[in-house]
C-alpha cells in the first residue's frame, strides 16, 4: 500500500514500525501485534513506557499498548492458553487509511491474511492521531455460535515515580483484587499506590463512556483516559517483587510506569451473538 507522507515505515526498538505524524505530535506503531509503542504530543515527553528488556519477536512486546484479545489474561480458558490471547504475538497489516492531513492521521489494521487468529471472529484496530490519540478495537462474530469475549487495551503509562501517582474515576467502584485471590472489594477512598496492585474494577453500564485521570506530580501532568464500550478498567503495577520475577522488566522498571487498561474482564464478559459486533475504545489526552 502506498503511504502518504504523514505515515512512514521505520525500525524502532527492534520492530518494523509505522510512524504517524501531525502538527499535534508523533506516534509509533509496531506491526507486530498492532502494538502502539510511543505517543509524543508536541512539546511534551512520551506518554507511554516501553521496556528496554522486551523479548524479541514473536514474543509479546512489554510496554506501550498491547492488544489483549479475544480473552483477557486466561479468563475462561485452560491453563495452557496463551496469556492475553494470540493477536499481540502476530503480524498485522494496514487495511485502510481513513484520513491523512497535518491535523489528523487515521488508519485501520488487521492481522495479516492467512494468520489464524480465532475461529469465526474478525478483529481490527483503528488508530487516530490528532490533538488526542484514539484507539478502537472492533470485533465481529462471524460464526453460528455465541462467543464470550474478554479484552483490553493494556496501556503502560510512563510516570516519574509510580508511588507518587493518583488516579481519579475509581472511587465507589467495586473491584476484584487478583493479589488477594480475586477477593471482591469497593474503592472507598481516593486511589493511592503503595507496593503492588492488580485489580479489575467494574461498572454496571457496559455501553457507557467512562473517564479516568492519572495524575503524576513528579512530571506535573495528568493523562486523561476516556473509554468507550468498556465496562471494566484494570489497574496494575507489579511492584518491586513482581518486577524481579519478570524477564522483560528491569528490576527497578516498575517505578517508571502505571497501567490503566480499558477492558471487559472479570464479571464484564461481552456475550457476542452470531452476527453481532462490539467496539472497545479509548481516547487519550494530556493536561
Amino acid at each position: 500500500m502506498h503511504l502518504p507522507p504523514q505515515i512512514t515505515r521505520l525500525p524502532h526498538a527492534g520492530h518494523d514500525c509505522l510512524q504517524l505524524k501531525t502538527r499535534h505530535g508523533t506516534a509509533i506503531l509496531a506491526l507486530h501485534g498492532a502494538h502502539l509503542l510511543s505517543w509524543v504530543p508536541t512539546g511534551q515527553r512520551d506518554v507511554f513506557w516501553l521496556s528496554a528488556e522486551s523479548l524479541p519477536e514473536p514474543a509479546a512486546i512489554r510496554g506501550g499498548v498491547p492488544v489483549c484479545w479475544p480473552w483477557f489474561a486466561k479468563q475462561g480458558k485452560p491453563d495452557d492458553a496463551l496469556q492475553h490471547g494470540p493477536v499481540r504475538n502476530l503480524p498485522w497489516q494496514i487495511t485502510t487509511v481513513h484520513a491523512c492531513s497535518n491535523d489528523e492521521v487515521s488508519l485501520s489494521l488487521a492481522p495479516c491474511e492467512g494468520v489464524l487468529v480465532a475461529p469465526d471472529l474478525s478483529v481490527s484496530l483503528r488508530i487516530t492521531l490528532a490533538k488526542t490519540l484514539q484507539q478502537t478495537l472492533h470485533t465481529r462474530n462471524l460464526g453460528s455460535q455465541p462467543f464470550q469475549l474478554t479484552q483490553a487495551l493494556h496501556s503502560y503509562f510512563a510516570v516519574g515515580e509510580a508511588t507518587q501517582i493518583s488516579i481519579e474515576g475509581l472511587n465507589t467502584l467495586p473491584y476484584l483484587d487478583k493479589l488477594r485471590g480475586m477477593t471482591p472489594d469497593i474503592q472507598q477512598a481516593p486511589f493511592a499506590f503503595d507496593q503492588s496492585c492488580d485489580r479489575i474494577y467494574h461498572h454496571a453500564a457496559p455501553g457507557a463512556t467512562h473517564r479516568y485521570s492519572l495524575t503524576d506530580p513528579t512530571w506535573k501532568r495528568s493523562i486523561v483516559i476516556d473509554t468507550q464500550g468498556s465496562a471494566s478498567v484494570v489497574v496494575w503495577n507489579p511492584g518491586s517483587e513482581g518486577a524481579r520475577k519478570m524477564l522483560d522488566v528491569p528490576d527497578a522498571g516498575w517505578q517508571d510506569f502505571f497501567c490503566i487498561e480499558a477492558a471487559n474482564a472479570g464479571p464484564n464478559v461481552i456475550g457476542l451473538l452470531p452476527g453481532e459486533a462490539h467496539q472497545l475504545g479509548q481516547t487519550l489526552s494530556v493536561i
